[in-house]
């Protein structure tokens, strides 16, 4: 058996598949297994993938393309790792990666063990509203599952623990145990379910929060950056589910965070109207936006978050969903990502000459 089973979902990321089989394969832990579900791909990741299979540790596995909870599930039910790990198709990961989270996981006898990441090549780093360590059960309800949906950050904004299930490595008996399964349904947020349920679960988490581990590919445009078509209609089901999850647990009352969650994906589904590759117009928008904040979801709510703590756009967002005012959202929502699109732009265009600058001032030093 070996120690990590490493699940690699691939839809057309020829380009980059194969820098992402080369780090898992280099890791410093060489007794894991490599699952590579193609997820009916259409470009080369097909011919990439096979390429590898000459090492004996790689599995590929093709479906038809069912979406990243199914590709993972695929992968999960092939696994034979006495610990489970996920790395998206297009990331990359540190050498030493599943070392660290294995010994870790085995030196504290952890369900999850969970790193940081750094986007790109840029060492912009991503961290976790936690402080590093070992938490127990008792800790669990007390300091992570309070975090695990949602909270308001100090800034007034979404804050959340990070649910990227590829940060994390998870103890498979305990997933096969419990049940625990990506729900194939969801193309968005799939990563949450499946997190959070674990953590229902777990006795034991570690956060390694020194460890940034994962190189996160950020591609603008992509599946998780652009516009997405009837987002509300596919992040509805979510929360229904997340609802139906918090309602059954009992040892802490997870349901005051789960109406917070609610209103965060609605006012995240209501900025996807105002994306820059949003083809909609003004009377599409509104449309949209309507459905959203006229939902039961959205109207159930009401009165049951602290409005006091949030940021302008959320607090803008709260009181359409009040007055069931759409027309004025979309004004204000619009003039807001005008001005803030624009002072980005004004701020990259003087940082990017000051930069160039501060390295001619070192070179020449």
């Amino acid at each position: 058996m070996p120690k990590v089973s490493i699940i690699v979902p691939v839809y057309n990321k020829a380009p980059y598949v194969g820098k992402c089989i080369e780090s898992i394969l280099a890791q410093t832990l060489s007794d894991i297994e490599l699952i590579l579900v193609n997820d009916g791909s259409t470009d080369n990741s097909e011919q990439v993938c096979k390429s590898y299979l000459s090492d004996k540790r790689v599995q590929y596995i093709l479906q038809k393309n069912l979406g990243p909870a199914s590709a993972r599930q695929n992968g999960i039910d092939r696994a034979q790792g006495e610990y489970l790990g996920f790395v998206d198709a297009d990331d990359w990961i540190e050498p030493d990666m599943y070392e660290k989270m294995y010994h870790s996981a085995l030196s504290s006898d952890a369900d999850i063990v969970m790193c940081n990441t750094v986007e790109n090549d840029n060492g912009r780093k991503g961290g976790c509203f936690l402080p590093d360590g070992v938490y127990n059960r008792n800790d669990i309800l007390s300091e992570v599952l309070p975090k695990s949906l949602a909270f308001v950050s100090e800034y007034g904004s979404r804050g959340v623990i990070r649910w990227c299930n590829w940060l994390r490595l998870y103890k498979a008996d305990t997933i096969r145990k419990s049940h625990i399964r990506f729900d194939p349904r969801f193309f968005i947020g799939e990563d949450l379910q499946f997190t959070f349920e674990t953590m229902l679960y777990a006795q034991s988490f570690v956060y390694m929060g020194d460890a940034y581990l994962y190189h996160n590919r950020v591609v603008e445009g992509s599946l998780s950056r652009g516009y997405r078509k009837k987002l509300w209609a596919k992040t509805r089901e979510l929360i229904q589910l997340l609802y139906e999850d918090c309602e059954s647990f009992t040892e802490i009352d997870l349901i005051p965070q789960m109406h917070l969650r609610a209103f965060f994906f609605a006012t995240e589904t209501i900025e996807n109207e105002f994306k820059t590759d949003c083809k909609n117009n003004r009377k599409q928008k509104t449309e949209i936006i309507s459905e959203i904040i006229n939902d039961p979801i959205c109207k159930n709510v009401l009165g049951k978050i602290e409005t006091d703590k949030l940021c302008e756009p959320l607090l803008k967002c709260y009181q359409a969903i009040e007055s069931s005012d759409a027309e004025s959202l979309v004004s204000w929502m619009s003039h807001y990502f005008r001005k803030t699109r624009r002072d980005r732009f004004i701020r990259k265009r003087i940082r990017n000459p000051l930069a160039k600058t501060v390295k001619k001032m070192i070179g020449k030093k």
